[in-house]
């Protein structure tokens, strides 16, 4: 999902700064609870993106509800220099990776408060759209005339603007975060239902347990049915309460698989390597474009 980014952040790890046990906070808890008071810095910013990357970290219910509020405020982008489309692609980065921890978390957000999440998405979509802008007509001018100029554009001067200097990572953020917002349905179970049916799947295919392919999309499989032929049949099972992206779907399930996958490679058990979880998603990737 990353793709090619404009922030290169990740290029100079070893500028980011750490939060130690030596200062007093030891849990990823109250590691979280520190950063997410320093959201303006970019540093502080992707030592957050890490630190719920690291799927050994576990957090709280309420350090993942308070992270992903502070990350839905679109009050400190209220200004544009120079590194206001990195700073905001690293922010959505960083709010798709909490979301998609608490996608695997028991944690059902409230309707309130997914509905204020969802809302501020809007804001950052015009965010974007004026930072495009204001980046194409040169932030060295110090917003005097050209600065009126941008907020006298007609719509034709603001689709080429958009068009020539777009960051199209930002565009795939926000509609992945809309369509897993959407996914997440209020006061139900559904996507625990789904993860737990993949989950299932994989295990079975990937003989990590033992068991007869019958339960785990509701029909009758046969014992050599392929994983491929088997997730085709969890994506029919699927339906959503809201409109998604048509490439929503298949996208949601190979994040259940990379979930589960690195899960297995990584934690204490190390059922799998790293390696042959590689393996697994790129034949899924593969399938595609067959």
């Amino acid at each position: 999902m990353e793709g090619s980014s404009s922030q290169n952040g990740s290029s100079s790890c070893n500028t980011i700064p750490e939060i130690h046990d030596s200062d007093g906070f030891t849990t990823p808890d109250e590691k979280a609870e520190e950063l997410i008071k320093r959201l303006t810095n970019i540093k502080y910013l992707y030592a957050l993106k890490l630190l719920f990357e690291n799927l050994q970290n576990e957090f709280s219910p309420q350090i993942l509800r308070d992270t992903l509020v502070a990350l839905a405020d679109p009050t400190p982008f209220d200004f544009y220099a120079k590194q206001s489309v990195t700073r905001l692609e690293l922010h959505l980065r960083t709010w798709v990776t909490v979301l998609e921890r608490i996608c695997f978390s028991p944690i059902v957000l409230s309707k309130e408060l997914r509905d204020k999440v969802y809302n501020s998405l809007s804001k950052f979509a015009e965010i974007h759209r004026k930072t495009t802008q204001v980046i194409e007509i040169g932030v060295d001018n110090n917003f005097k005339s050209n600065f009126n100029q941008f907020n006298q554009q007609n719509n034709n001067q603001d689709d080429q603007i958009i068009t020539k200097k777009r960051n199209y990572n930002i565009d795939f953020l926000l509609i992945h975060l809309r369509d897993t917002l959407h996914s997440l349905r209020d006061d139900e179970t559904w996507f625990q239902e789904i993860i737990r049916r993949v989950k299932k799947l994989l295990k079975t295919a990937l003989n990590i347990t033992p068991g007869i392919l019958t339960t785990i999309t509701g029909t009758n499989l046969p014992s050599d049915c392929s994983i491929l032929s088997m997730l085709n049949q969890v994506r029919e099972s699927l339906s959503f309460k809201y409109p998604v992206a048509s490439y929503y779907v298949d996208w949601r399930i190979m994040l259940i698989i990379q979930h589960n996958l690195f899960t297995w490679s990584e934690g204490t058990e190390m059922i799998i390597s790293k390696k042959f979880c590689e393996l697994v998603l790129m034949e899924y990737l593969w399938s595609f474009l067959e």
